[in-house]
């Protein structure tokens, strides 16, 4: 038998994660573990928390709840248009109306669609839980720390994500954004594989630069070494090491055989890719 609960806040909510401990499973939109068929003894509906659904943006922090739908996003002229068209190709809109950014996350699929503009917009997740007195308490994970494998991530039993951060100049200073998803179709369709990158010229001069691969690695892959690399290099520097750069960056590249492309197809797109944004 299955015992489900809807709390109204967060705390109510972690409260009852705390009593059922790993027997108890929170869903917001359930998109991922329906069709798993995972289940659990314990079963915490977090629709019913308002809290969860808030997007607010400051000077220097944008940050989206982790119970904002896709479809709720994709409405909200306050995301980076970046993201909300990513999000755009993420499955059908049935699935986008319930479905939430945060769940993508915790999915930690390496060909989730919104994850490596999450990489690169250096995305950080705040992350509740309650302490002995019943105060909630947060503490911060940028996302290449929480998603540590196939499915797995860095959340203990007692706590929920309670949003996603990104800071505003991870994107509102940025000279060029681009990002590309290879699908059977352009949507309603698991990825092939997927790229995102952002970089910040000042005075013919590469000053930011990052880098993310999807669906070709355990996890998505970003080099924060080759990006240091690269930065500091004026345009002319770049282009002349370019093909060094793009061979650097095939050398960590992971891709695999399956039932949707190629291990060769992967990597040639990939890189095909890569050596397209640097063109500046």
């Amino acid at each position: 038998m299955v015992t489900t609960y809807r709390p109204a806040s967060v705390l109510e909510a972690l409260r009852l994660k705390q009593q059922a401990q790993a027997e108890a499973l929170f869903v917001a939109g359930g998109t991922d573990i329906m069709p798993a068929g995972r289940t659990a003894p314990v079963l915490i509906y977090l629709q019913g928390i308002d809290e969860l659904r808030e997007v607010s943006k400051s000077e220097d922090v944008l940050r989206m709840g982790a119970g904002c739908t896709y479809t709720q996003l994709i409405g909200d002229k306050r995301i980076p248009e970046i993201l909300r068209e990513s999000m755009q190709e993420i499955a059908s809109p049935a699935i986008r109306n319930v479905g939430t950014l945060a769940g993508n996350i915790c999915n930690a699929s390496p060909a989730g669609d919104t994850l490596p503009l999450l990489y690169v917009l250096d995305a950080i997740l705040v992350i509740g839980h309650m302490d002995e007195q019943g105060k909630l308490r947060t503490r911060r994970l940028g996302i290449e720390a929480f998603i540590q494998g196939v499915r797995r991530i860095a959340l203990r039993p007692s706590e929920m994500v309670l949003a996603i951060e990104i800071p505003c100049a991870a994107y509102e200073q940025m000279t060029k954004l681009q990002r590309f998803k290879a699908g059977a179709r352009k949507a309603q369709a698991i990825a092939k594989l997927s790229f995102a990158g952002l970089c910040r010229v000042e005075g013919e001069v590469l000053q930011d630069v990052r880098i993310a691969f999807g669906a070709v690695g355990a996890t998505v892959i970003r080099s924060w070494t080759i990006e240091a690399k690269m930065q500091g290099l004026t345009l002319t520097e770049l282009a002349a090491r370019r093909t060094a750069i793009v061979h650097e960056y095939g050398r960590i590249l992971r891709p695999i055989d399956d039932q949707r492309s190629t291990a060769a197809y992967r990597r040639q797109v990939c890189l095909n890719l890569l050596e397209d944004f640097l063109r500046l």
